[in-house]
């Protein structure tokens, strides 16, 4: 049944592809080889010294060959999700913490207890966090590697400049209490007389906001690992770890918060190297650059009040429950979680080993970075980040955050623009009460939205939990659904064979000459469209997460549908997408492909000057557009500086929706290249007539041009409004990760989101099939409408 099940998804989704790595074996040995696969996330830069670990593996074992494969974060996922359901995934996979337990709860991954205990590994001589980082309910699924964890880092050059001598700097072995981080990062900013901000003390950045709230005690879950529930309600020690955050960032403003960040403002990747930031959040991989580039930095562990302040991933490797090889799989997590492979972990800065023993790599790492005993400091009180088998729990808070931080950056900049200003210098007393107020208004706002947070995880937990359908939905309405579409489909046949009766079609050797001649498409169409419609369409009926076979749970992914606010919201962006769109696709190219066809000089240049946008794909214009609209560098925000207007944050969520909408300017070539060439087929005679009638030019295009391109319009109406319907890119495209698809605050949560959102973020392939099902009814019925509408408008003639 599991090869059937992998042939049918391997044979309708036909765009897998099963990239086969690099094989590591050694070739001094002549004996029988057993080859395992292992797949790992991680940069270029890793490659390299991954397979040095694995090539001295081999030397080890040499009766064992190694296939590894190694892809950036983002397609990692991807991956490794569509061979899982194939029942093709590696025999050791790269996990880390936060999604082991979607993966386990889903029965991808064998347990090592018993492993472990036969190998004699002491678990006491790794960091406490990253063994507990690899259980659930008690079992320990995987193994850590590494763990990435963060610090705050400093530019010593800067703290000299504002009058901080050396041995005042925050120390590499004593966290910075709360009111001495708060003094140190209001002392380093630097604000110019008319309030616009020369140098900001801190930037938000990976991992601060939740160890801060968590510092002052502020839990939202009643356990890190494997929640059941939430400790929001009355929880005073959150409310007030969030208004201290989010009082340096949105009022004093001596931190930029994540909202200003996210939206485009700067490069998170490289914050530091901003002239305008002293202190950041990062983890020990950033100082290779630091170190390589000559810039004097400082480490020191981040703040701490009350409670400890780091939460945690960790990066396992677990194998994978369909491996023919575990035994041989189990030897190279082994050999991976030793010494030696572990100092190399270290020495590349790639985080801490999750060995205690092999600490030295980190602290004499080949780079030659310096302070790395700032990174060891509260490991041994450290929690891991929400490791939860529930998806729908694990993007909440951060969607939360950001779309709060929208709201209080949106009154910060309004507020900040009421200022009375003095011969272009705000008074101090002016700008202390501006003060006061956003810290009344950070704390209200807090306070209203915090039940907000707490309904959007009471509806994931129940979201989460599994449904059983009932023997109606289960069996009867699919039954049946399925004698309807038979109906159905019968009508129709005969309704074709009436048809063609009536057109005399009687010639049954011209038809199966036809056929033949029409074959291979008929055959494309079966394998590669018909086919992975059938199976969207099997699987729709079914609870399906890529690991395990599909379980029939007949109609209930559409029942679930009509409690879903999310199916709503796609519903309500990509008509309101369409309803923008498809004017000025479909008038945008007939108006310039009329202007076109006026003999002008130059017009072969003007031609492809109009068409050549269309030749860039998606992806490649999306992240043309973040960058022209970016409200720091962008072209757009510099060229209405010129008319007195103040920048516009056109990637938040009140703009990121228009601003798509105005991308499709860009794809206007593809429609005014068809125009271009239906006009070209309009008799002149029908133009001369009409000038000899005395008509116009406006005439002449209302009465002929037009009319004689009816079919044109109506093809490029269909395509444009299909296409529409099938928006995806700009919504990758235009957020941090694939894991926040949608934000800003679902404003781009077109309906193909959902599909790609539940399939790769969920792993509810089969609710997101349904989905897929739904829009291509929805497509099927408008093109129909439109076709339908098009008789009125198109003679036969046309």
């Amino acid at each position: 049944m599991k090869l059937f099940y992998s042939l049918l998804f391997l044979l309708f989704y036909g765009s897998v592809f099963i990239n086969a790595g690099e094989i590591i074996q050694n070739y001094n040995y002549k004996g029988e080889k057993t080859l395992i696969k292992y797949s790992q996330y991680g940069e270029a830069g890793e490659v390299e010294y991954t397979k040095i670990i694995l090539k001295k593996f081999v030397q080890i074992h040499p009766n064992i060959a190694v296939e590894v494969s190694i892809y950036p974060w983002g397609q990692y996922w991807a991956k490794l999700q569509v061979q899982s359901g194939a029942g093709l995934a590696p025999d050791v996979v790269m996990l880390h913490s936060g999604v082991m337990g979607v993966w386990v709860k889903r029965g991808a991954i064998l347990p090592l207890d018993k492993f472990i205990k036969k190998s004699g590994l002491n678990l006491a001589d790794y960091h406490k966090i990253s063994i507990n980082a690899c259980k659930w309910e008690g079992v320990q699924y995987t193994f850590p590697l590494d763990i990435p964890t963060r610090a705050l880092i400093y530019k010593k050059d800067k703290l000299m400049q504002s009058g901080i001598s050396e041995n005042q700097f925050p120390k590499i072995n004593k966290a910075l209490s709360w009111e001495e981080f708060k003094s140190l990062a209001k002392k380093l900013t630097i604000r110019n007389e008319d309030g616009s901000f020369l140098q900001y003390g801190m930037v938000g950045g990976l991992g601060w906001d939740e160890p801060m709230f968590r510092m002052f005690g502020g839990n939202i879950f009643n356990r890190q690992i494997n929640p059941t529930g939430i400790t929001i309600t009355g929880n005073d020690s959150l409310l007030k770890g969030m208004i201290e955050v989010y009082k340096l960032q949105y009022a004093d403003r001596v931190h930029l918060g994540d909202a200003t960040i996210k939206t485009g403002n700067f490069n998170v990747s490289s914050l530091l190297y901003n002239d305008k930031f002293v202190m950041a959040v990062d983890g020990p991989w950033v100082l290779r650059n630091l170190q390589k580039d000559g810039i004097p930095y400082g480490v020191t562990p981040l703040p701490m009040a009350k409670y400890p302040s780091l939460t945690l991933d960790i990066n396992t490797v677990g194998i994978f429950s369909g491996s023919k090889h575990s035994y041989e799989a189990w030897q190279l997590i082994k050999y991976l979680a030793s010494f030696e492979p572990q100092v190399i972990y270290g020495k590349r800065l790639r985080g801490v080993p999750s060995l205690i023993a092999a600490k030295e790599g980190l602290i004499n790492n080949d780079y030659g970075a310096k302070d790395l005993e700032a990174f060891l400091y509260d490991l041994h009180t450290a929690e891991t980040n929400i490791i939860t088998a529930n998806s729908y729990l694990t993007p909440i808070q951060e969607k939360w955050r950001l779309k709060l931080e929208t709201v209080l950056d949106k009154y910060y900049n309004e507020e900040f623009a009421k200022l009375n200003k003095v011969d272009g210098v705000i008074p101090e007393k002016e700008y202390d009460g501006f003060v006061n107020k956003m810290n009344n208004f950070i704390a209200v706002t807090i306070k209203n939205k915090l039940p907000g947070l707490e309904q959007e995880y009471k509806d994931a937990f129940e979201k989460g939990v599994e449904k059983k359908p009932s023997f109606f939905v289960k069996y009867i309405a699919p039954f049946v659904l399925l004698v309807g579409l038979i109906v159905f489909a019968v009508f129709y046949i005969i309704n074709i064979y009436k048809n063609n009766d009536k057109a005399g079609v009687t010639n049954k050797q011209k038809n199966i000459s036809g056929y033949i001649s029409i074959s291979p498409w008929i055959i494309g169409f079966v394998l590669f469209l018909l086919g992975p419609i059938l199976a969207s369409l099997y699987f729709s009926f079914t609870e399906w997460n890529l690991i395990n076979p599909p379980k029939w749970i007949g109609l209930q992914n559409y029942f679930d549908l009509i409690n879903d606010k999310k199916f709503l919201i796609g519903i309500n962006k990509t008509f309101s997408y369409a309803m923008f769109v498809i004017p000025i696709t479909v008038l945008g190219g007939l108006f310039t492909a009329g202007l076109l066809t006026n003999n002008v000089r130059g017009i072969n240049f003007f031609k492809s000057l109009f068409y050549f946008p269309s030749l860039f794909t998606g992806a490649a214009i999306a992240v043309l557009w973040t960058n022209i609209f970016n409200k720091e560098y962008g072209v757009i925000n510099y060229l209405i500086s010129f008319v007195g207007v103040s920048p516009v944050n056109w990637l938040d969520e009140n703009h990121a929706f228009y601003t798509v909408i105005l991308m499709n300017i860009f794809w206007i070539g593809s429609s005014m290249i068809v125009y271009y060439a239906g006009m070209k087929q309009i008799p002149v005679s029908l133009y001369e007539a009409a000038e000899l009638d005395g008509a116009g030019f406006v005439k002449k295009f209302i009465h002929i041009t037009i009319p004689s391109l009816a079919p044109v319009i109506l093809f490029i109406v269909v395509i444009t409004t299909i296409g529409a319907f099938q928006i995806f890119t700009p919504a990758l495209f235009f957020t941090d990760s694939s894991a926040t698809i949608g934000d800003p605050a679902d404003s781009l949560r077109f309906y193909s989101v959902n599909i790609y959102d539940e399939a790769f973020n969920n792993l509810r392939m089969g609710k997101a099939c349904c989905y897929a099902i739904i829009l291509f009814i929805i497509i099927f019925l408008v093109t129909s409408i439109q076709l339908k509408l098009s008789k009125r408008f198109i003679s036969q003639e046309n």
